[in-house]
């Protein structure tokens, strides 16, 4: 809000439907706080909706065959709170988080997916830039 009044982020346009943003787990161990998050809070009317906790993927441990079932359960938590925050992105610190999110999504119990992809907050920062 600071950064709006005092004219740091001009030309920034809200995002539509709001973001559910997934903060990254080594991100968390670095205790880096929350950037992408105090990044999209520039833009002007910002919908955010923060997750912190772990997606499950572990790095290359969730996408290896034999672990993806762990992977999926332990991020299920992470996947039904972007399910249910309704908004219309979904971004995560972390590339490989955010599909392991959207994977995550695309298979809860009764659940239509509304999401096919997940974006980085840099994304959606030039989105609002109208880029």
């Amino acid at each position: 809000d600071i950064a709006r009044r005092e004219g740091l982020a001009p030309g920034l346009k809200p995002l539509p439907g709001g973001v559910a943003l997934h903060i990254a787990c080594h991100a968390r161990a670095q205790n880096m706080g929350q950037k992408a998050a105090d990044m999209l809070r520039l833009i002007p009317d910002p919908d955010l909706t923060v997750i912190e906790r772990c997606s499950g993927h572990g790095g290359s441990w969730g996408v290896m065959k034999e672990n993806f079932p762990v992977a999926l359960k332990v991020g299920r938590p992470v996947a039904r709170q972007a399910q249910s925050s309704g908004k219309t992105f979904v971004a995560s610190e972390c590339p490989l988080a955010g599909e392991h999110i959207v994977q995550g999504m695309a298979r809860l119990d009764g659940e239509t997916p509304r999401i096919e992809h997940a974006t980085h907050p840099i994304e959606l920062f030039a989105r609002a830039y109208g880029l």
